[in-house]
């Protein structure tokens, strides 16, 4: 098989659709592993991909092992798979918050080949923003192969692993806050009499235009921001407040508490 996956959450269920969608590899080329049989009967039906019975089998049987159990299970998992590892040495890609390589490599006992994957949750509307890292056995090839696989449900950019727990922060956790955010601008439509519905696709679709903006635009944001405020006007009032009351900061400081605990997690 070309790629396996161990584990199939709702990360690793989006990642897995937006692989079968792209045809990078073929669906009867994947197989999967859950302890949730009854999840992996599933996804074989729907995706025409073939359901293993374990994770030795998929370390056996793979040449690509995308292991995306959660950090506290990373250390079990690895013990388990590690003898069949050492015989099939597959590239291992992990997507495992807080666990870096080399705490994944001590994990094997050998020098496996690992790179190391930090998507969102926006993969399951094919828009994540990616990042991954390699060490020092994973090979060209097996970085093209995981850049083209991280581009099957978003954008990726490889960054060194220092600086993972900002990306984190940045692109990992982030949603959340943008989420945040957007309840905050619909219930403010609400307050003023907009439909809780209509408010919230309002405040959704001011999300996606401003995104698009972000990306397409050769301004730099602060111009942008200026492009919207006409003097004496509406904008520039609202954007006063934000600043008066601290909205800046609180956004720095939500990234700084996230990197803290994602070098927590990661022994740093």
């Amino acid at each position: 098989m070309k790629l396996g996956f161990i584990g199939t959450g709702n990360l690793a269920t989006a990642i897995l659709r937006g692989v079968v969608s792209s045809e990078i590899v073929a669906a009867n080329e994947i197989a999967i592993f859950d302890i949730f049989s009854e999840k992996t009967a599933m996804l074989e039906k729907e995706l025409g991909v073939k359901a293993f019975s374990s994770a030795n089998e998929i370390t056996a049987n793979c040449e690509r092992v995308v292991i995306a159990v959660k950090p506290k299970d990373i250390a079990a998992l690895i013990d388990s798979v590690k003898a069949q590892a050492l015989v099939n040495n597959p590239l291992f890609i992990s997507t495992a918050a807080g666990t870096t390589t080399e705490k994944l490599l001590d994990c094997f006992g050998y020098n496996a080949r690992i790179i190391r994957i930090m998507p969102n949750i926006n993969a399951a509307v094919g828009e994540s923003m990616t990042a991954f890292c390699a060490n020092g056995a994973a090979g060209d090839d097996d970085k093209a192969f995981v850049m083209n696989f991280c581009s099957c449900f978003g954008k990726a950019v490889e960054i060194e692993e220092k600086y993972f727990s900002a990306f984190t922060a940045v692109a990992g956790s982030a949603p959340a806050f943008a989420y945040m955010f957007a309840d905050a601008l619909a219930s403010a439509g609400v307050k003023y009499g907009l439909p809780a519905k209509v408010s919230q696709d309002i405040a959704a679709q001011m999300l996606l235009g401003s995104a698009k903006m972000l990306l397409e635009s050769p301004l730099a944001v602060s111009e942008l921001i200026r492009n919207v405020c006409s003097p004496g006007g509406t904008t520039i009032e609202g954007v006063c407040s934000l600043k008066e009351t601290g909205f800046e900061n609180s956004v720095i400081t939500a990234v700084d508490k996230t990197v803290e605990k994602d070098r927590k997690m990661s022994g740093k």
